[in-house]
Order: C-alpha cells, then sequence, then structure tokens
C-alpha cells in the first residue's frame, strides 16, 4: 500500500481571513500528485509546502466559483515557466466551462495571456534566463489538456482512478461534481460544494475518508440559502453517517466554525450522529491518509 498524504491547501470561502481563504487539495502518494481545486494562493501556498507545480500532473476542478479556480492561471502559468519543457503534460478535468476557460487563459489566439506565451519563448532576455536554468532552444509551448466531464464519467490512469457525480449546487448557473479518488488502496471523496443529495452520498459510501464542505454551524444558516444549497456541520455529520465513511474532515469552513468554541462544539454534535473519526483541516497542513 502506498503512503498516502492530503496536503490542505485552502479550506475556507471566497471571504478572505488570517486562517482560511478558497478551496485546494493535493493528494500524494509515492507515484502521484493530483490536485482538487486551484482556489487563491494555491499555487503560493504550494511552494511554502515544498510542493513543486511540476510535479502535479493531473487537476480536478469541482466546479468554476472563483473560490475553487481563481489561482487556476497562476498555477498554469508558474508550473510551466519554472520548468524545462521535460515536465509531463498537465491534464485537466471538470464540468464545463473547463476547456472554455483554460482556452480563454492561455490559448495562443486570444487567450488572456497569450502575450506572456509568446514574450517567453520569443524574446532573448527570456530565452537566455531559460537556457540559464538548463533549458534547451527551441523553447516549447505548455502541453495543458484539458477536458469537460459530466456526472458519471471515470477517469483511470496506471495508479488511481477517479470516478464523478453530481453535486447539487448551483445549477443552471454552474454545473458541479463531486469525486471520488481510488489511490494506493484508499477511497478518498471531495464534495466539492453541495447540499445533501442522493448522488454524492452513494459516491461516498464505505469511502475511507470524505474531505466534506462544512460551511457553518447548523443553527447559523437555518431558513438561509446556505441550508438549501450547501452544508453545515449536522448536515455534514448525517452525510457521513449515511454513507458509512470511515473519516470525515471538514473543509470550506466559514471563521464562525473555525472558531475553537464553536468547532468544539460542532464535533460533540457530529459524534452524536456519526461515529467515525472527525477532522477538523486546516491551511498548509498535510494529513497522513492511514
Amino acid at each position: 500500500m502506498d503512503e498516502l498524504k492530503l496536503h490542505v491547501l485552502g479550506s475556507g470561502t471566497p471571504q478572505p481571513n488570517k486562517e482560511r481563504w478558497g478551496s485546494g487539495f493535493i493528494v500524494e502518494s509515492e507515484n502521484e500528485l493530483l490536485m482538487f481545486d486551484c482556489g487563491p494562493a494555491s499555487t503560493y501556498k504550494m511552494i511554502q509546502m515544498d510542493i513543486d507545480p511540476r510535479k502535479v500532473n493531473s487537476l480536478f476542478f469541482t466546479h468554476h466559483h472563483s473560490d475553487h479556480d481563481l489561482d487556476y492561471p497562476t498555477f498554469l502559468l508558474t508550473r510551466w515557466e519554472t520548468s524545462l519543457g521535460e515536465e509531463e503534460e498537465l491534464e485537466i478535468f471538470g464540468p464545463p466551462p473547463t476547456v472554455k476557460l483554460t482556452n480563454k487563459l492561455i490559448g495562443l489566439e486570444d487567450g488572456a495571456f497569450a502575450h506572456d506565451l509568446i514574450a517567453r519563448t520569443k524574446h532573448p532576455l527570456s530565452l537566455n534566463s531559460y537556457q540559464r536554468r538548463g533549458g534547451k532552444l527551441p523553447r516549447k509551448l505548455p502541453s495543458f489538456k484539458p477536458n469537460d466531464i459530466s456526472p458519471g464519467d471515470i477517469v483511470k490512469r496506471r495508479y488511481w482512478s477517479v470516478k464523478s457525480a453530481l453535486a447539487e449546487h448551483v445549477q443552471p448557473f454552474l454545473d458541479s461534481l463531486a469525486y471520488r479518488l481510488e489511490i494506493g488502496g484508499k477511497s478518498i471523496v471531495f464534495t466539492g460544494d453541495t447540499r445533501p443529495c442522493e448522488s454524492v452520498e452513494k459516491l461516498s459510501y464505505q469511502a475511507d475518508y470524505l474531505v466534506c464542505l462544512c460551511i457553518a454551524l447548523q443553527e447559523q444558516i437555518q431558513g438561509t440559502p446556505e441550508a438549501d444549497f450547501m452544508m453545515g456541520h449536522l448536515d455534514a455529520g448525517e452525510l457521513a453517517r449515511n454513507a458509512k465513511v470511515k473519516n470525515l474532515i471538514l473543509v470550506h469552513e466559514a471563521l464562525n466554525i473555525s472558531s475553537e468554541n464553536n468547532f468544539l462544539g460542532a464535533i460533540k454534535d457530529i459524534n452524536k450522529i456519526f461515529k467515525g473519526n472527525v477532522i477538523q483541516s486546516y491551511e498548509m497542513t498535510t494529513y497522513d491518509l492511514f
């Protein structure tokens, strides 16, 4: 069995505070680094955690709210700019508009950063810097392969597989997916943003780890749209119980649930519903997945 680690890059919301901002996760095995979402400052947080962006070859988006994809251009361009043209092709998966967004960012015709790609592959200053790092001319353009995927799609590679399922969030304005990763003999589910729903519960059934949205204490969102289209702490506990998962990792927390007193109360409440292990995630923290 591979040694598995979960690196939490972002475990917050669109509203930044000193502890949390946005969503982003990396699962590390002996053979792979897989990324799930790429929220604000994800690339910088990777560097702070000694994670090399060039070694991430697969990226999955749950959906395209900005707190889940705002650092996408930074990650794409940093991964390419720091490379020597020897990295593997980056595969990107997510619901629409994953392909459209990628092309609008780095397409050579009218992508937002086409000017940067052209300058860095043609100007002597950039080419000299590339050669000084050990690169050989001509410098290659980045190789990215974006894919729009749908609920039920399965992506399989040598060491892992990822299955997607519908996550009910803000349709019809944005499509949302949850993912189940099978790797190293373990199963890890990323709910993304969703309300409690049958499709995510089925996807999570008997998973080793459920990385689950928990926006706030249940009573703080009762009677609001957050209660209708996201999950509070009791929703997360009920999902973990119903799906019979082993470990529940709470993510996407607003500041009100992150305070120590509130979270200790939330754990007590969840433990009345769910008898497995409950973990509060912290940003720029690594968790061993035993």
